[in-house]
């Protein structure tokens, strides 16, 4: 999958507000909308729950490699692996999200994006597909959620919630840092 390199990081997607219900505006429900530039995701699967990144963070998706531990890091950094001769950190979603690891079979899927200006493995269960959203279909979410911080929003699509998430919040700097071998990072 082609990808255009990034020099500046992209503005957040902006919300919108829009109020819901048959009652005046003043007594309805308003709902937080938000778009995203492109409006296309990368939609995977953790458990029975869709979740999706923005297009524009994802570089390609691969089977799962063989990883080089990293002693005494981060929880989520499964390790470390070699595409095409860059050193990346692989990184385990279901952690992040706050579900139990699972055992990874050469079926399992990495999502290779870029986060914190670096490009990361990011292991899923199942990739599904890349869509195109409907427009005024995504929602910002609702403070009441564990991972609102880390939520761009959710989609309501016929087949059910999605979950789109922000790489940038998801992924915490810190788990990156293990990963420096010579201060300078992994940058792009």
């Amino acid at each position: 999958m082609p990808r255009k390199k990034q020099t500046e990081h992209e503005a957040p997607p902006s919300p919108e507000r829009v109020a819901v219900g048959d009652e005046p505006t003043s007594q309805a429900e308003e709902v937080v909308r938000v778009t995203l530039p492109e409006g296309r995701v990368v939609v995977f699967r953790l458990g029975d729950q869709s979740y999706a990144l923005p297009i524009d963070v994802v570089q390609e998706i691969q089977q799962i490699v063989e990883f080089t531990p990293v002693p005494d890091s981060a929880p989520a950094l499964v390790g470390m692996i070699d595409v095409r001769g860059r050193i990346v950190p692989a990184i385990d979603v279901r952690v992040l999200v706050g579900l139990d690891s699972r055992q990874y079979t050469l079926d399992t899927p990495m999502i290779l994006c870029h986060a914190h200006g670096r490009l990361v493995a990011l292991v899923v269960d199942e990739v599904d597909d890349v869509i195109t959203l409907p427009d005024g279909s995504i929602q910002a979410p609702s403070k009441l959620y564990a991972l609102a911080d880390r939520m761009i929003g959710i989609c309501v699509l016929e087949s059910g919630l999605v979950i789109i998430l922000d790489p940038e919040r998801l992924i915490p700097d810190t788990s990156l840092a293990a990963t420096d071998n010579d201060g300078g990072g992994l940058d792009l």
